[in-house]
């Protein structure tokens, strides 16, 4: 019997049911869907002057769904199952719903003067930016490689759809096309793998396949390693580790850049949510084997974005690249993961993956956010239309230089106890050769950060350029601006609530860890 008749078969016999409380638990994922319905029916009645109106309902709908992960996480019990167990709501799944829906509120207020001015429609955007993260949300909550596998595909194809957008621009027709097809190549790719897993052990639930890999003693079962290499290359896809990024340089200097800043923090956090899901969930008997894996993974991303960095002169190409090596930098917190002899260690690994994925939210969406505002005044992204930022925008200049520094890992900023919690983690479970390589690489990452600070305040901007200085509502961009610069100076001087956050986050793995091993 092949593998697809078994697996229809299973689905067929099954007998799924869910009640009130199954829905009670999925409320935050309820109210993004509403609010991106809301959006797509307002958006066919409001005159087009009132669209931007809808980015109010979209920061409402998120803000709305954010209230309701916090009731769940400190009123409700933190690990429970629904649908079967198809979904759980625990304090991992809440934390990853915060980073998505705080990215979905910081991309809303850096769309509105970006698509307006290029003619981008705002509903459509919002919209399909909403569905984007309701797929995240879903990937964050699964406890089946099923349901991964549709969260991935709902996010996946938002995705593509809004690299797309800017349709006058042939870059992004050509970004989006290549995204399209390398993604559907590597969602073939996980999908084997995750077939590859459900044949050997019989069940999709993660919990149950690492279940069964201890009970049947499979850890050395070749098939079910050929299963996990699938699905780490289909998840790499995602989280555009190298070898496995060639779409992220054009995908990312294609699409709208609101779209880009999205796309670096969004997608990449719900990738890195399912290889925390199943590698740690599902597969924890075959630690030995991904660690080393992602270990290597992780020096190749690493350096490949940081030394290709330096060469780009296009502010948004380099982001992009900069984009993959704080990829390597998160993979050293899961390979971490290794010593399995101490909870409290592969806690401190898992948590450091997540307040990493947190900080970056802030520290990406801000760089970010200021570069969409120098496009909007200056007409490009090139490193030379930063010359004098600090004249003419000092604020925006300030803001700019406190990202890139967070970027760099230069304390007192979040992004320095990112770093620092993930290279702790990785001194402490015996890869401190990993670490080592994490530091060089953020000495190298130093030039061309430090590049386009240098260029703000010591490069004067031409009476040229000054004249051509087009004027720009800046409003909803300072806002974003002002809520990741804050973030960044209360989690690099105070990170002591977000790392108790994570810490809790982290838990729920550990635990089901401890139960399907016996331990």
């Amino acid at each position: 019997m092949s593998l697809l008749t078994h697996t229809l078969l299973q689905i067929s016999t099954a007998k799924p049911s869910f009640s009130g409380d199954d829905l009670y638990r999925v409320l935050p994922e309820l109210i993004v869907l509403v609010m991106a319905v809301l959006v797509v029916i307002l958006d066919l009645f409001l005159p087009i002057r009132s669209r931007p109106a809808l980015g109010y309902l979209a920061i409402l709908g998120y803000a709305g769904a954010l209230v309701a992960t916090g009731f769940l996480f400190y009123y409700d019990n933190p690990t429970k199952t629904s649908f079967s167990g198809m979904f759980v709501r625990d304090s991992f799944s809440s934390f990853f719903e915060i980073i998505f829906l705080v990215s979905g509120i910081l991309v809303v207020l850096v769309t509105p003067s970006y698509s307006l001015k290029r003619g981008i429609p705002l509903g459509e955007t919002y919209a399909i930016q909403a569905f984007s993260v309701l797929g995240m949300m879903i990937v964050g909550a699964s406890g089946d490689l099923m349901a991964i596998f549709v969260g991935i595909e709902l996010t996946s194809i938002a995705s593509y759809l809004l690299t797309g957008f800017a349709r006058t621009d042939p870059g992004s027709a050509e970004g989006s096309l290549k995204y399209f097809l390398l993604g559907i190549f590597a969602t073939a790719i996980m999908v084997y793998g995750m077939a590859w897993t459900f044949g050997i052990t019989g069940s999709t639930n993660l919990a149950a396949i690492s279940q069964s890999i201890t009970q049947n003693n499979l850890a050395g079962d070749a098939g079910l390693t050929l299963g996990m290499l699938l699905m780490v290359v289909g998840f790499g896809f995602k989280i555009a580790a190298v070898p496995f990024h060639v779409w992220t340089p054009d995908a990312y200097e294609g699409a709208p850049t609101p779209v880009t800043a999205f796309m670096s923090v969004g997608p990449k956090a719900a990738g890195f949510a399912a290889l925390l899901r199943v590698l740690i969930q599902a597969l924890p008997a075959l630690a030995v084997q991904w660690s080393v894996i992602i270990a290597v993974l992780a020096v190749l991303t690493m350096t490949l974005g940081n030394v290709v960095a330096i060469a780009q002169n296009s502010v948004k190409r380099m982001l992009a690249y900069s984009s993959i090596a704080h990829t390597g930098y998160i993979m050293v917190g899961l390979a971490a993961y290794l010593n399995t002899n101490s909870p409290d260690k592969q806690n401190d690994a898992i948590s450091s993956v997540l307040i990493y994925s947190l900080i970056y939210v802030f520290m990406n969406m801000g760089a970010f956010a200021i570069l969409i505002y120098v496009q909007n005044r200056q007409g490009g992204a090139e490193v030379n239309t930063f010359n004098g930022l600090a004249q003419w925008a000092p604020g925006m200049a300030l803001a700019m230089a406190w990202c890139l520094l967070s970027l760099t890992g230069i304390p007192p900023t979040g992004g320095f106890l990112g770093k620092f919690y993930v290279f702790r983690a990785a001194i402490d479970n015996g890869y401190t050769w990993l670490a080592l390589v994490g530091v060089i690489n953020s000495a190298i990452s130093a030039f061309f950060y430090l590049r386009i600070i240098y260029t703000m305040y010591f490069n004067p901007i031409s009476d040229e350029d000054k004249a051509r200085l087009q004027p720009s509502k800046s409003t909803l961009i300072a806002t974003g601006v002002v809520i990741a610069s804050v973030a960044l100076l209360v989690l690099g001087i105070l990170p002591g609530p977000a790392l108790d956050l994570a810490r809790d986050g982290a838990d729920p793995l550990i635990q089901v860890v401890k139960t399907a091993t016996g331990r």
